[in-house]
């Protein structure tokens, strides 16, 4: 199970790169999907979420498939 105490929401429209926001809800698999479905607004829009693992890793929290940790989402959460 991939700790989601550091989960970043990336979401957008079209093919554009998207907003970086980090997800200040709980941090349960529910919580982040929830968030997930509100960002998406009924297919308008697209959103996945990236959780921190170590050493520069992080994992897709939907699909539990490896990503690579941005320094940008370390920027994103350090705006709290």
């Amino acid at each position: 199970m991939t700790d989601l105490t550091r989960v970043v929401i990336i979401s957008g429209e079209g093919t554009g790169p998207g907003a970086i926001e980090p997800h200040t809800g709980a941090p349960t698999l529910r919580a982040i999907r929830a968030r997930l479905t509100r960002e998406r607004c009924g297919g308008d829009r697209w959103a996945h979420a990236i959780a921190y693992v170590a050493d520069g890793e992080g994992v897709n929290v939907e699909t539990d498939s490896p990503r690579y940790w941005s320094p940008a989402y370390d920027s994103a959460l350090s705006k709290d």
